[in-house]
């Protein structure tokens, strides 16, 4: 079960990480410091979560124990010009401080389409996910490079004396930042305009939490706070069915060891060689449950086909429905049945056996369905014992093998 560090209790992460770092600095043979990116890779390995009220903490820790530096990942940053922009890039300004426009202030809400109104057309043809992430890039791309480190530290002065202004400066120059890192995380069931709205919440989060006292950059700053909110998104949110995340991480660690073990046999492991693998008391059965929380559901209406003139429904055959062939032996046995009853029963003992096993209509001309003794009874003023008395009389009347010829079809096939 995964567990989540609050804070003031970072010893067991800090100590964890200086093993890590120490091994992969003799295997080097240098002294290395991780990229936050690495901290996270081994803190998911291990099944462990910070708490958004721990974050903070544990970002100053690690830094005070020089496990990863104050600068941001140099590969965070380098390729978000990367990004497929098949109808054009925007070229990319250098702009100051000083050249942004008053505007209505930043939210998690508008960060995504205040710019529509610059550009009616292009948002007229923003019909799939693709053109949404394709104008957002143009839109963002042209509030530059980040900043640098004086300027990250005159706007945080001002956001403290509340200029809204500066704020917004602050959180639309690290726009491109959320993209690149949102790209890390793509194919692991959100969407990437999902992605970046999540890393969004956390820019606007480090925005708000910033201290820029500290000493270290807003961009390394902000990249945990991103990170921190798309890792937990996509553990959290990537399923049509919520799936705990302490779950998600047994599930990918069941995945990896199926697979290494497919690898190590040659052949597909059991359930009880994974559970044994897997450890910690794991049986065959959790396996099995496992799997079944693993299937993702698929939508009824999802469409089919290149016209999407189909779903998904049209194509699922429905087990409690009858199939023509069933329904035609069943009306012919019906109809069989009926034959012999009005044929070899008188009324009375016809109408408790149609109504006992649902033979035939019922005075409203719906198909009759099969009544309790106690029904029967009170419809003909009688007891229950009594229409057990008839309807074992007639059964054994039925059983004669002159009757039972008509039906040898049925009974055969």
């Amino acid at each position: 079960m995964a567990k989540v560090v609050k804070k003031n209790s970072y010893d067991a992460i800090v100590k964890l990480l200086k093993a890590e770092q120490n091994k992969k600095s003799k295997k080097q043979k240098k002294d290395i410091i991780f990229s936050q990116e690495e901290v996270f890779e081994i803190l998911n390995k291990k099944k462990l979560f910070v708490s958004e009220e721990g974050a903070d903490e544990l970002l100053a820790t690690l830094i005070e124990n020089k496990i990863i530096g104050t600068e941001i990942d140099e590969h965070d940053f380098d390729e978000v010009n990367e990004y497929d922009l098949q109808d054009g890039r925007v070229k990319e300004e250098s702009i100051s401080l000083q050249s942004f426009d008053e505007t209505q202030e930043i939210s998690l809400s508008n960060i995504s389409t205040a710019a529509h109104i610059e550009d009616k057309q292009l948002s007229n043809k923003l019909t799939e996910t693709d053109d949404i992430v394709k104008w957002y890039m143009r839109w963002i791309g042209k509030y530059g490079k980040l900043l640098k480190h004086d300027e990250e530290i005159e706007l945080a002065k001002r956001i403290e004396k509340g200029d809204k202004r500066a704020r917004e400066i602050l959180i639309r120059r690290n726009l491109r930042l959320v993209v690149n890192l949102a790209k890390k995380y793509k194919n692991r069931g959100l969407s990437f305009i999902d992605l970046i709205s999540e890393g969004n919440a956390g820019l606007l989060k480090a925005v708000s939490k910033y201290e820029w006292e500290r000493g270290f950059k807003f961009s390394t700053y902000a990249t945990w706070w991103v990170r921190q909110a798309i890792t937990r998104a996509v553990a959290d949110q990537a399923r049509t069915i919520r799936v705990p995340v302490h779950m998600v991480e047994t599930i990918n660690k069941l995945i990896k060891i199926e697979r290494e073990l497919h690898q190590e046999l040659g052949r597909k492991p059991t359930d009880e060689e994974l559970a044994v693998e897997y450890g910690g008391g794991f049986t065959a059965e959790k396996v099995q449950y496992i799997r079944k929380i693993n299937i993702d559901p698929i939508s009824l209406d999802k469409p089919i086909g290149k016209e999407d003139d189909s779903s998904f429904s049209d194509f699922v055959e429905d087990d409690s429905a009858t199939s023509p062939v069933d329904f035609a032996a069943n009306e012919e046995l019906r109809k069989v049945l009926l034959q012999i009853l009005d044929t070899y029963l008188e009324e009375r003992e016809r109408e408790v056996i149609k109504m006992r096993y649902g033979i035939g209509e019922d005075e409203n001309g719906e198909r009759m369905r099969a009544h309790t003794l106690d029904e029967i009874g009170e419809k003909f003023d009688v007891t229950r014992e009594r229409i057990r008395q008839i309807e074992s009389k007639v059964l054994r009347r039925l059983r004669h093998p002159q009757k039972r010829r008509k039906l040898k079809d049925f009974i055969n096939a």
